[in-house]
């Protein structure tokens, strides 16, 4: 996986890209790095183009580049579309396009290096657009990108806006007849029909063929939550020291007794737990960490933290009196901007705690999103508002309004009464 580091001692930014295995030998070393600029702002602008050139020379040695990779490569270009128009008529006449009867193309090599040349983009490239402007999540991506690999290997093609109605109705059948639960078919077709509304509001694509076909797809079946005594007597459990666990299960209790979601427990901070004001916070951040591995010497690397939906999940929460009970001999360092538990991250999605809380149904016999739902259970039964059940957990309540959300601030007190309630 490729990354943007500083030098110690240099001035500016430079891309490190891993090079395959096969081809470390003829390098002479095993990654490749170039500069990008001075600024953070021009390496974000260039980081695309220039890890695209080295992946297209990783992919001419290696003599994987597809039809199209090794045109662009060997005009040295970005885009075949900037091609002179005379020099695309030359290289549609040397890769001509056969049609069967039914007109479709018999070779996908040609018939994508002709859409190339048209202009036309592949789903790689709206990922690295839509990658470089929002800034979303690794697990977002990965996301996109899972979903749009698999749609590009049934139909064989990575020009994706030129599928059809048709093919997307098919498509979902294929889904449907291969075993996926209706659910995770519905999610699926989620995915890409707000891929193709993007498409459209960027003029890559002209019609939404994924509209509608959600409909009549039920929704996973809901699960009821366990009873208040596996609550209890997990709680019980996460609280207390015995000669197995050395410590309190921190990370758990913080979720039971807030309803954050397990990445925004696992990725908070010293400084971010409040003993003394009893508050928690929850922001975003990055940071270069270096900390104990867990089989002994030390690790330097990059770590981020981000939400599921951005910085409008931030917050500030008060702690309820139980909370503050089990937290207050919790080890802080003071001032300490250094994650709690910085083993608990996974750098390929920026994700936190996913191993950790595998393990609650062992020992808890619950699951970690039943916290979640357990909270807002809790607090829809006891009559607190939409709103304020929005602050306390940033789990937004069907049919409250994005207005309402925005002005709304209630007061530290209120938001202590919301918290004392998930007991």
């Amino acid at each position: 996986m490729s990354r943007v580091f500083q030098r110690p001692g240099r001035a500016g930014y430079y891309l490190s890209v891993p090079i395959p295995r096969s081809l470390r030998s003829s390098y002479r070393r095993s990654e490749l790095v170039k500069k990008l600029g001075n600024t953070r702002r021009e390496a974000d602008a260039k980081k695309h183009s220039i890890e695209v050139q080295i992946n297209r020379e990783f992919g001419a040695k290696l003599n994987t580049l597809s039809l199209v990779e090794k045109l662009t490569e060997s005009y040295n270009s970005e885009k075949l579309s900037e091609l002179p128009h005379e020099e695309k008529e030359n290289i549609k006449s040397a890769y001509p396009i056969d049609l069967d009867e039914e007109g479709h193309p018999t070779k996908k090599e040609e018939a994508a290096l002709w859409l190339a040349l048209d202009g036309k983009s592949t789903w790689q490239q709206w990922v690295n657009k839509r990658k470089a402007v929002e800034g979303r999540a690794k697990s977002t991506i990965l996301n996109w990108t899972s979903k749009l690999k698999a749609l590009s290997e049934w139909s064989e093609t990575d020009y994706l806006s030129e599928l059809t109605k048709r093919q997307a109705i098919q498509y979902k059948e294929y889904l449907l007849a291969n075993g996926l639960e209706p659910s995770s078919v519905k999610n699926t077709i989620g995915c890409l029909n707000a891929f193709w509304v993007w498409g459209i509001e960027h003029e890559i694509i002209k019609e939404n063929i994924w509209y509608g076909l959600k409909k009549r797809l039920p929704d996973s079946d809901k699960k009821p939550i366990p009873s208040q005594e596996v609550f209890d007597a997990a709680t019980k459990k996460a609280s207390n020291i015995t000669s197995l666990r050395k410590t309190k299960d921190y990370q758990f209790l913080i979720q039971r007794y807030t309803g954050c979601r397990q990445g925004e427990a696992a990725g908070l901070r010293h400084c971010d737990i409040d003993l003394k004001k009893k508050t928690i916070s929850f922001y975003e951040w990055e940071k270069k960490v270096r900390y104990e591995k867990e089989r002994g010497g030390k690790r330097t690397e990059k770590q981020v933290r981000r939400f599921k939906t951005g910085q409008k999940d931030e917050r500030l929460l008060p702690m309820s009196s139980a909370l503050y009970k089990v937290l207050k001999d919790m080890p802080l360092i003071e001032d300490s901007d250094d994650p709690i538990w910085p083993r608990r991250y996974k750098a390929t999605n920026d994700s936190w705690g996913t191993h950790w809380v595998s393990e609650y149904k062992n020992k808890y016999n619950l699951l970690s999103h039943d916290l979640r739902r357990y909270a807002v259970t809790k607090l829809e039964v006891a009559g607190v508002t939409p709103g304020i059940i929005y602050e306390v957990i940033r789990h937004k309540i069907p049919g409250s309004s994005e207005v309402t959300l925005r002005y709304l601030r209630p007061s530290p007190e209120e938001l202590r009464e919301a918290m004392e309630l998930l007991v």
